[in-house]
């Protein structure tokens, strides 16, 4: 085993990992929230999952909202279309913008602009189409 790869891991970006499934079983449990998430996803999936995916990311997202979904059909499918908008949205996003920050140091305002541009022009049609098809 090669001991210098330890040191070359990106820990910070492993722990918010664990930070975020960590947040969203916690919050899962707290009654209020529950209540909340009970009262609003029911038949509301697809858009609920999308917002909790701006926020929390996609993958905590499915796992919080799963206890919580009546249609797990909708809720995948709303937090892969999730995974689109703002740099949390997706872990993958924050993958490629830790290593982009590592090379292009100057340009990171920049990047999450044209980033988060792109995923909205992506999402929105996205979005429509879901509509459209339901």
């Amino acid at each position: 085993m090669d001991h210098k790869i330890l040191s070359k891991a990106d820990y910070t970006l492993i722990f918010t990992f664990i930070g975020f499934f960590i947040f969203t079983g916690n919050m899962g449990r707290i009654t209020i929230i529950s209540e909340f998430f009970r009262n609003v996803i029911n038949d509301r999936e697809f858009f609920i999952s999308i917002i909790a995916s701006q926020v929390i990311s996609n993958v905590p997202a499915t796992l919080m909202l799963s206890g919580f979904a009546n249609n797990y059909r909708e809720l995948i499918i709303g937090v892969n279309v999730g995974g689109l908008g703002t740099l949390i949205a997706s872990m993958a996003s924050l993958i490629s913008y830790k290593a982009y920050t590592k090379e292009y140091h100057d340009n990171t305002s920049q990047y999450i602009i044209y980033f988060t541009m792109l995923n909205v022009l992506f999402l929105i049609p996205l979005i429509i189409l879901w509509i459209f098809i339901h």
